[in-house]
C-alpha cells in the first residue's frame, strides 16, 4: 500500500507551484523596489549551516542591487541563519527556513544502533546530511527523522539587524520572508526505506494469506507488519511466481508459488514495491510467470527486474512518496547454474521475449539514466551464494558497478543467510537481507535468523541503518526477542566485510 495517495502527492505539488509562483512575483517586485537603494549587507552562518544558507540564496537570491560583503563589519544589515533547537525562542521578525535535523554518528561496523538522547549528544550532533557511509546515523530510542519522536529537530530560521540597531528596511524583512517561505516549501524531509529479504510460503498456506484484509497478519506477526506500514516505502524479494496455471519445472528442484490475489495481500500489509527478478520467477514456467506479472499489476503493485520483453524488465520503476524525495528502483538477478541443470539463461528476458533481468548493460543504463534524473537510485539485485555468510566476489564486483553507475543503495538478495553491509563512494550495499517469509521449506537453523533492514533516506543519500532482526520460521515470522545480541551478529558481519580483499580490477 502506498502510503502516500497519487492523487494527494499531486495537490501537493500543485499548492508548492503556485507558492513559488506567488514568491517569484514577489521577488521580482523586491528586485523593482530596491533597485536604488544601494542596500549593502552580509549573510552569516555557523560553518555548518552554510550549504543550506548558500543553497537558499542560489534557490532564491537577493535583488542584484544589494550589495553583499564578506566583512560584517562594514555592512549596514546582517541577516543570519540559525539552528533553534525544540522550544528554544525565535527572534523576532524571523522567517521560517525548515528544519535542520542532527544526530551522532558511528561506523557501519559498530554495534550500536540506538541509543539515548543523552549519549547522542556525549557522542557528539552533526548534521544528518553530512553523515555518509561508511558511516551512519543513530537512531534515539529506537526513532529516527521525521518521527515526532526525534529529539534533534531542529528549526531553521533567517533574521535581520541592523548595525547599531539600525532600523532594518522593509525590503529586507520582505525578502527574508519570501526566501524563508521559498525554502520551506522546497525542503526535503527524511524518508524511511524498509527492506526485507525472500518471501514465499507452502502452498499449503495459501488461504491463510488470503484469509482477511491484512494480507500477511496470520503469518507474520503483528510487531512484523507494523514495521512494514510505519516505513514510507517498504520492498521485498518475491520470491514465487502467483498463480494456479503451469507444471512444475522439471529442471527446478525446488517449485513455490502463492495462490492468485497474492499481490493484494501483500499490498495489504504494507509492501510497495517487489523484485521478482530471480531463479523461481520460472517455477511453473511461461504461463504462471505472465499470471504474476497481471496479478501485480491488477494489485497496482510496482514491481521491477521482470516483464514482457528486456525494456520493461529493465525499467526503473520511480516511487515518489514524499515531498522533493524520488526513489527509482531497478532489479536485476544473476544467479548461478542450478544442481538440476536450470540456468539463468532460460529465464531472462530479450527484446522479444518475457522474462527477468540479467542483462548487466541493460540494468547499468537504467541506473544511469534514473540518477541523471535526478532520483535517489536503489537497486534491487538477486544473486550470490546461497547459505554463505560473506559476498561472492562476483556479487561485489556487480554491485560495486551499480554504485559506480550513480546508484545510492544496493539490496541483495538470494543467499538466504543474512550478509553485512559495505560503503562505496559514499553510497551503501547491504548484499543479502535473508529470509523473511519462508514457511513449510526445512530451511537450516542459520537461515532463520533474517532482518529487516530500516534505512533513511535523505538528500540522495542513505543516512541510517536500523536491523530489526526476525526469526523466520516454519510456520512464519515473528520479532527476534533477542535483538541486542542479534544487532551484534550484524555488525560483525559489517566488519567481517572491512577485512575482504580488495577486488581485482575489472
Amino acid at each position: 500500500m502506498m502510503k502516500n495517495p497519487a492523487g494527494g502527492r499531486h495537490r501537493a505539488r500543485s499548492v508548492v507551484a503556485r507558492l513559488r509562483l506567488l514568491l517569484a512575483i514577489l521577488n521580482a517586485a523586491l528586485l523593482a523596489s530596491c533597485a536604488s537603494r544601494g542596500i549593502e549587507l552580509s549573510f552569516h552562518a555557523e560553518p555548518e549551516l552554510m550549504p543550506r544558507l548558500q543553497s537558499m540564496l542560489a534557490e532564491f537570491p537577493p535583488p542584484e542591487a544589494w550589495k553583499l560583503l564578506s566583512d560584517p563589519g562594514q555592512a549596514a544589515y546582517r541577516l543570519s541563519l540559525e539552528a533553534l533547537r525544540p522550544g528554544e525562542a525565535a527572534p523576532a521578525g524571523c522567517a521560517l527556513c525548515g528544519t535542520i535535523y542532527y544526530a551522532a554518528s558511528v561506523e557501519l561496523s559498530d554495534p550500536r544502533y540506538s541509543v539515548s538522547a543523552v549519549h547522542a549528544e556525549e557522542i557528539g550532533l552533526v548534521p544528518l546530511e553530512s553523515i555518509v557511509p561508511p558511516r551512519r546515523a543513530l537512531a534515539v530510542d529506537e526513532a529516527l527523522p521525521p518521527s515526532a519522536a526525534y529529539p534533534f529537530a531542529y528549526s531553521l530560521v533567517l533574521s535581520a539587524s541592523g548595525r547599531g540597531n539600525k532600523a532594518v528596511p522593509a525590503g529586507i524583512s520582505s525578502w527574508m520572508r519570501a526566501a524563508g517561505a521559498h525554502a520551506a516549501a522546497a525542503d526535503r524531509r527524511p524518508l524511511s526505506l524498509t527492506a526485507v529479504g525472500d518471501m514465499q510460503l507452502g502452498e499449503a498456506q495459501g488461504p491463510a494469506l488470503l484469509g482477511g484484509e491484512d494480507g500477511l497478519s496470520s503469518l507474520v506477526a503483528p510487531g512484523v507488519l507494523e514495521r512494514l506500514r510505519l516505513a514510507d516505502v517498504a520492498v521485498g524479494n518475491l520470491e514465487s511466481p502467483i498463480s494456479s496455471r503451469g507444471e512444475e519445472n522439471p529442471r527446478k528442484r525446488y517449485h513455490f508459488r502463492m495462490p492468485p490475489g497474492a499481490s493484494a495481500a501483500l499490498k495489504a500489509a504494507g509492501f510497495d514495491l517487489v523484485l521478482f527478478g530471480n531463479n523461481h520467477a520460472f517455477d511453473f514456467g511461461p504461463d504462471a510467470f505472465a499470471d504474476t506479472l497481471q496479478d501485480l499489476e491488477s494489485a497496482a503493485l510496482p514491481m521491477v527486474g521482470a516483464g514482457r520483453d528486456l525494456a520493461e524488465a529493465s525499467k526503473a520503476r520511480v516511487l515518489e512518496p514524499k515531498r522533493g524525495e524520488r526513489l527509482a528502483f531497478v532489479g536485476f538477478a544473476f544467479f548461478p547454474n542450478e544442481i538440476t541443470g536450470f540456468t539463468s539463461a532460460e529465464a531472462a528476458a530479450h527484446a522479444d521475449r518475457p522474462g527477468i533481468d540479467t542483462d548487466v548493460e541493460a540494468a547499468l543504463a537504467s541506473v544511469r539514466e534514473a540518477a541523471a534524473s535526478g532520483a535517489t537510485v536503489v537497486v534491487l539485485g538477486h544473486g550470490g551464494v546461497e547459505y554463505s555468510l560473506r559476498p561472492s566476489d562476483e556479487a561485489r564486483g556487480l554491485y560495486y558497478r551499480f554504485i559506480d553507475a550513480g546508484a545510492a543503495l544496493v539490496l541483495g538478495s538470494h543467499p538466504h543467510l543474512l550478509q553485512g553491509c559495505e560503503a562505496r563512494s559514499g553510497s551503501l550495499i547491504a548484499y543479502s537481507l535473508g529470509n523473511f517469509l519462508f514457511t513449510l521449506e526445512n530451511e537450516p537453523p542459520e537461515a532463520w535468523n533474517g532482518a529487516i533492514l530500516d534505512l533513511l533516506v535523505y538528500r540522495g543519500k542513505v543516512r541510517a541503518i536500523v536491523p530489526r532482526p526476525i526469526i523466520a520460521g516454519y510456520y512464519g515470522t515473528r520479532l527476534d526477542t533477542e535483538m541486542d545480541s542479534a544487532r551484534r551478529r550484524f555488525s560483525k558481519l559489517c566488519s567481517g566485510l572491512e577485512s575482504l580483499p580488495p577486488l581485482k580490477s575489472r
